[in-house]
């Protein structure tokens, strides 16, 4: 079953140090740009062979993307719950609302600033 989540609860997840994954289904261009920090990157086309061989089915799966308006991520919690994955939670937000509420982001965007 596929539940969206907001922002302050991905939040409290993390502090709260919750068990979950937490995929950015961008292109890996994008994530290496930017994205949540502790994300894993899993483009969404990849998602049905990388799923498998990354993710346990049993464990608590979040996927984002971009943001409210992007559908990469309604479309990767589709094809985990067609793989049997159980706990599928979709970030509707994404980086967008992640950025926003001044939370941790990460990758080479960042790096290039800090220098």
């Amino acid at each position: 079953m596929i539940r969206n989540i907001g922002t302050e609860e991905l939040k409290g997840m993390m502090d709260s140090g919750e068990s979950f994954v937490l995929v950015n289904v961008l292109e890996s261009g994008s994530y290496e740009n930017e994205h949540i920090c502790g994300s894993i990157s899993m483009p969404v086309q990849e998602i049905s062979q990388e799923a498998p061989r990354l993710l346990n089915r049993d464990e608590t799966v979040i996927v984002h993307c971009s943001g409210p308006a992007c559908a990469a991520s309604l479309s990767a919690a589709e094809k985990l719950e067609t793989l049997g994955y159980k706990d599928i939670r979709r970030f509707e937000g994404g980086i967008e609302e992640w950025k926003k509420a001044g939370y941790c982001l990460e990758g080479a965007f960042y790096k290039e600033a800090a220098a």
